[in-house]
């Protein structure tokens, strides 16, 4: 067998994010864009309450995701302050019976 060098460039496009777009060096390079953006933290949010809820987020649940992505913020990342406020919102406690 002989070694060959890994080619760790690859490319992220169609995000519609100038920051993710573009050109990535090696895995680190990807993980490091993908952690200071912002749509990403929010999808991670949303996808969060989506588990969480047991169903899509509607228009009326924006002030709940407004509120979890800031507390998520205040906490530099901390999940439980995420959930914490999930589980603390009117979408949560006020949830009606899906019948």
């Amino acid at each position: 067998y002989t070694s060959r060098p890994i080619d760790t460039t690859g490319e992220l496009r169609g995000t519609m994010d100038k920051q993710l777009d573009g050109e990535v060096s090696d895995a680190f390079d990807l993980v490091r864009r993908l952690a200071e953006s912002d749509r990403v933290r929010q999808s991670f949010v949303r996808h969060v309450f989506r588990y969480w809820m047991g169903r899509n987020e509607t228009l009326d649940d924006s002030p709940t995701l407004i509120a979890a992505d800031q507390a998520y913020l205040a906490s530099d990342g901390s999940f439980k302050e995420l959930l914490v406020a999930l589980l603390t919102s009117d979408s949560f406690l006020l949830r009606k019976d899906p019948e």
